[in-house]
């Protein structure tokens, strides 16, 4: 797999590289464009940044950056980065910073991760009181919801009740259990 990146940062390297002959003929919105795809592409072999969440915009070699970034460090990167790519004039850096901005992708994958929690363990406690003789887990309904457990129905008795909520509290991934169970001695 490496070697398959390293190839294909060569050749893109090379192209780039290549072009540079013919862009000194290049004016106007040609040239502007031939500097934002240096830009984007610069941005891209950058490990340190995420350039799906940087915009560029050049006119008249005056590049653009916009966009959020989680530090300064990055958006001080970007904006470097954009000032070493031949033919920028000028880079007027307007990137946001936001520590705990999250892009799509990463929502996408936390909502995902939340939600098999909140399935895992929903499930992960009906198997615990279907195992336990002392709590009838038939009777009790457990619903999960970004770690909040909510455990609801009845129960024979103030142990069953204190022994439900105690293996709720006590799974992983459970951040606070509400009660909702009635003891109802039968």
């Amino acid at each position: 797999m490496k070697r398959q990146n390293l190839i294909g940062t060569a050749i893109l390297t090379a192209a780039i590289s290549s072009t540079a002959v013919h862009a000194n003929t290049w004016q106007g919105k040609a040239n502007d464009a031939w500097l934002d795809g240096k830009i984007e592409t610069a941005l891209m072999l950058n490990g340190e940044l995420n350039n799906f969440e940087i915009d560029t915009d050049v006119k008249a070699g005056k590049a653009t950056l916009s966009g959020t970034v989680r530090t300064e460090i990055e958006k001080d990167l970007a904006g470097q980065i954009a000032s070493n790519v031949e033919g920028v004039k000028k880079v007027d850096n307007q990137l946001e910073v936001e520590a705990e901005y999250q892009n799509d992708l990463q929502k996408v994958g936390n909502n995902f991760a939340t939600t098999w929690n909140d399935l895992t363990t929903t499930a992960g406690l009906n198997m615990k009181f279907a195992a336990n003789d002392a709590i009838e887990a038939t009777a009790i309904d457990v619903d999960t919801k970004q770690g909040v457990v909510t455990l609801s129905g009845t129960v024979k008795s103030e142990a069953a009740h204190d022994l439900a909520i105690e293996m709720a509290k006590g799974y992983d991934n459970v951040v606070e259990v509400e009660d909702k169970l009635v003891v109802s001695a039968q």
